[in-house]
Formats: C-alpha cells, sequence, structure tokens
C-alpha cells in the first residue's frame, strides 16, 4: 500500500468526523461514482423488464432493493482507488464487475448476511483485504470494536433518508391529482380496476425508488469506507508514518548542507574550548573555596511549633484548593444477583448456540420481508379496510354521452330487449345494437360503479370491466361489443344466429337481476 498517493487527509478523527470525511469524498468523486452506477442500475432494470410479465412489475422494487450489495462494490471500487489516487474510468470500473461479483463474498452478504448493520463497514476488509475464514473475523472484530455504534446508527440515518426522500417523491406525484378525484384512484390503483394506469404508476414509482437508491448509496458506503480507513489510521498509526515520510522527503534535498553546516559547527566549537581550557584551569585554581548563604533561623521550632506552622502555611489560599466534579454512575441495590453462570459450559454448546441465535435472527428478518411482499400481493383485499369510498359515484362525475350515444338511464325504454327486437325485426340492426350497447354502458356506469370517461374507447371499457364483471358476463359484453363495432365502423350486420344470442341471452349472461329501466 502506497500511503504517499493517499489524496485524502489521513489523520485521526472521531467517527462523526470519519463520517463527514466519506460524505466529502462522495461530492468530490461525484462523476466517477454516478456514471457506471447509473450504467448498472439501467441494465438491470432493462433486464428485469424484459424478464418478468406486466402483472409482476411490483416484484422488481423488491429485487432492486434486494441488490444493495452489488452497488456497494462497485461504489467501493471507484471510491477506494480514488483515495489512492487512481481515477478509474467508467468502463474500467464495469469491467471489474465479474471480480466483484465473484471474489468479494457476494453471495453471502445476498443471503444470510443481508440484513446485517455492519454490512457496509465489513465490505472493506472482504474486497480490499481479500481475507476469509478466521482471519476476517479477527480481523472485522478488530476494526469495529471502537466504531460499532456509529456503523450501525449511519446504517439506520441512511435508511431513514431514503424513506423520506421516497415518500417526498410519492407525495410529489400526488399532488397532480385532483383532490375530488385522489381518494377514488387511489382506491381502484389498489384494486387494480386501472391495469394500465397502474402499470405506468409502479414504472414511475420504481424509477422514483431507482433514483433515492442511486443518491444515497454512494454516502452510505463512502462514509463506511471513511470509518475504516479512520480504524486503520488509529490501528496503525498512518498519519505519523506519513508525517515522517514527509520530514524525510523534505531533508533529503538540504542532506549535503546540513553535513557541511554540522562540521562547521563541530569545529569552530572544538577550537574555541581549546584556547579557553588553559585559562579556565588557572582561574580555578586561584579561587578559594566558595562560600554558601544559608537562609536559615538562628533557632530551631519544636516539634509542636514546627506543625503549627506547618499548618498554617498548608491554609493559604495558594496551596489550598478544591474542585468539584459530577459523573453518573449506577445505584447500589442490596439485592444480589442469584443467577448462576455455568462455568464449564462446553465451547461447542456456545458456538451451537451463538449460531441458533443467528439463524432464528435471519429467519425473523426473512419473516418481515416475506410479509412486506405479501401485503402488497394481497392489498386489494385489506386496503379497502382503510379507505371508505361511498355506494355510488357522484353523478356530476358519471358521463351522460358516450361514443355519440346517450346512456342516461332516462333515456332507456322501460323494457330494452322488447325494443331492441322490435327494432331488429324492423330491418334497423344498426339501432337494435346501439341500443343494447348502450344499455350495457349505463349498466356499467350505475350498476357496476364503473368510472368511465368521454375519452375511453371500446377496448378501454372492455380492459376497465374484466375485473369487475363475472367471467360469463364479460363474454357476453364481448361479444355484443364486437358486433356493435363490426356494423357501427364496418357497417356489417351480425349473423342472424349472434343477433338472436345477444337478445335471448342478454337477462341470463350479463343483467342477472332487474335489466335497468326507467324509473
Amino acid at each position: 500500500m502506497q500511503l504517499e498517493t493517499i489524496t485524502a487527509n489521513i489523520r485521526s478523527r472521531n467517527a462523526w468526523e470519519a463520517i463527514d470525511l466519506g460524505f466529502a469524498m462522495v461530492r468530490a468523486w461525484w462523476l466517477s461514482i454516478y456514471t457506471p452506477l447509473v450504467i448498472l442500475l439501467v441494465a438491470i432494470i432493462a433486464a428485469l423488464f424484459l424478464l418478468l410479465p406486466n402483472d409482476y412489475y411490483g416484484l422488481i422494487l423488491l429485487i432492486l432493493w434486494w441488490l444493495k450489495p452489488l452497488y456497494h462494490r462497485l461504489i467501493l471500487y471507484v471510491i477506494s482507488h480514488q483515495v489512492f489516487g487512481n481515477s478509474p474510468s467508467w468502463a474500467d470500473t464495469l469491467k471489474a464487475l465479474p471480480e466483484l461479483l465473484f471474489r468479494t463474498g457476494l453471495l453471502g452478504e445476498l443471503t444470510w448476511r443481508r440484513f446485517s448493520f455492519s454490512r457496509g463497514f465489513r465490505l472493506p476488509v472482504r474486497q480490499l483485504e481479500r481475507l476469509t475464514g478466521s482471519e476476517h473475523r479477527a480481523r472485522q472484530q478488530l476494526l469495529i470494536e471502537k466504531v460499532h455504534a456509529p456503523v450501525i446508527w449511519l446504517n439506520i440515518a441512511i435508511f431513514h433518508f431514503q424513506i423520506i426522500f421516497f415518500f417526498s417523491f410519492l407525495m410529489l406525484l400526488w399532488l397532480f391529482v385532483p383532490g375530488y378525484y385522489a381518494d377514488e384512484l387511489f382506491y381502484e390503483l389498489v384494486s387494480n380496476r386501472l391495469p394500465t394506469l397502474a402499470s405506468a404508476i409502479e414504472i414511475i414509482v420504481m424509477l422514483g425508488f431507482v433514483a433515492v437508491i442511486t443518491l444515497l448509496e454512494p454516502y452510505y458506503i463512502a462514509a463506511n469506507f471513511a470509518l475504516y480507513l479512520n480504524r486503520r489510521t488509529q490501528l496503525e498509526a498512518w498519519d505519523i508514518e506519513l508525517d515522517f515520510r514527509k520530514m524525510a522527503s523534505r531533508l533529503s534535498g538540504l542532506k549535503n548542507q546540513i553535513n557541511a553546516l554540522v562540521a562547521c559547527i563541530i569545529v569552530s566549537l572544538f577550537s574555541s574550548s581549546l584556547l579557553n581550557q588553559s585559562a579556565k584551569a588557572e582561574d580555578n585554581r586561584a579561587e578559594n573555596t566558595p562560600s554558601y548563604t544559608e537562609h536559615l533561623s538562628d533557632t530551631r521550632l519544636g516539634a509542636s511549633e514546627s506543625s503549627r506552622v506547618i499548618q498554617e502555611v498548608m491554609q493559604n489560599e495558594h496551596l489550598h484548593r478544591e474542585k468539584t466534579t459530577k459523573r453518573w454512575r449506577l445505584k447500589k441495590t442490596d439485592e444480589t444477583d442469584t443467577t448462576e453462570t455455568p462455568a464449564d459450559v462446553p465451547e461447542w454448546i456456545q458456538w451451537l448456540a451463538k449460531r441458533v441465535a443467528s439463524v432464528i435472527e435471519y429467519a425473523l428478518w426473512l419473516i418481515i420481508a416475506l410479509a412486506i411482499v405479501l401485503l402488497y400481493v394481497y392489498r386489494r383485499y385489506w386496503l379497502p379496510i382503510f379507505i371508505n369510498l361511498p355506494d355510488k359515484q357522484d353523478d356530476t362525475l358519471q358521463p351522460d354521452i358516450l361514443f355519440g350515444m346517450d346512456v342516461r338511464k332516462e333515456s332507456l325504454p322501460d323494457d330494452v330487449i322488447a325494443a331492441a327486437r322490435a327494432l331488429w325485426h324492423e330491418g334497423k340492426t344498426r339501432d337494435a345494437l346501439s341500443l343494447l350497447y348502450r344499455c350495457a354502458l349505463t349498466r356499467l356506469i350505475n350498476h357496476d360503479q364503473l368510472p368511465l370517461e368521454h375519452s375511453h374507447t371500446e377496448g378501454d371499457i372492455l380492459k376497465l370491466s374484466q375485473p369487475v364483471l363475472a367471467a360469463q358476463s364479460y363474454n357476453y359484453l364481448q361479444k355484443l361489443t364486437h358486433s356493435w363495432m363490426q356494423v357501427a365502423y364496418a357497417h356489417d350486420a351480425p349473423m342472424e344466429a349472434d343477433m338472436s344470442y345477444l337478445l335471448d341471452r342478454w337477462h341470463d349472461d350479463f343483467a342477472h337481476e332487474t335489466p335497468e329501466t326507467h324509473k
């Protein structure tokens, strides 16, 4: 490791200063970090769109979240090279992906270590030092000993920021929905009554989630890497070593000048000492025995008097100072701990107990993740419990005219089937089908509460009605729509058998209850 090439200011910091250093790294090298990360995410999203059906777009969010350890390795690759003076291009970073996939313990990070709060701090030990097994565990324990709490709090803080940013994005989208339509639209989306719009919104939500991941994950990894560098600085005295190396490099250029200067100083001192040596010797012989002045009292105090004087001196304010300090400490209780710890527990039992505890912990996390997925999949069944929708839609939102046809209940005859049959026998097939189709639209609007709009086409109405109608009713509506479009746009009258089916099976297949009549 070439410490001289480090571009960051290496010194011993506390944990929070180290985290700030990591954030500064992202701001300084953001282009090198975000470019390969965005390319990787776009490639993963494109692959998921190609592999998953439209009905499973919601799983893309879960998969993108689960693959975070993969993004972390890419980010750490860029930051670690930048710290030591090497600026990799986005192509070089992507070329390193195979090595990052198979030689950095990615499988463990995606399975049994996926929910570890210290995963980001452990990553440099695994990826940069390439330690495994007992060496990896010992090294990890040594490095994380002093920063375990800050590492966990960093993980929690980044997680909450992701939630805040993601839901802020959703709320921003929701601001564009008109207030009178908000509750109804939400219910229709979660109940899958608008599949086309729901798919579009799922894609938009997914893009927002990807944007949040892209923005915050580099800060998470850079902060953990800065904590890792800080711990190595504290343990291996990197800052002192760098100072000595800088000092040596500065002094190496002055080596000859310093040697000459030191030689001159030694010669001058030696010559002056020889000249003055004889004079000093004669002066010393001429001097008499030195006299000493004793600042003592003529009389010696007794023991009691000496004790009194000492106490007076010690009571002087300059010698008698008190300082009061306060600190927290546990209260002493009279209760004694009666629990006995077995002294002779075999090591294999302790090892087994730790492994069982870890398995239970990861199992609980998997259960929580599975519960979240199930809640999302079956949202149409439990979300209506918390949403109050009126039994009928507001009449002001119901269209009166669709495809140029009056779809109000008041515009229909009392007996729709009899009127349509009479028109058919008169040879007015188009008018008969128009009446049947108008009656079907009226029933969908008023009875089935289908939110039809002026912009909907016949195909849109079929898509919207499929989740609402029973299979028998939906098949009838398909045949009626096909016959109507055939006569309306192709000017081709349906066969007599098809027309007889539509008239005879109206009440049995489509209008199971009382037919729509004018009330």
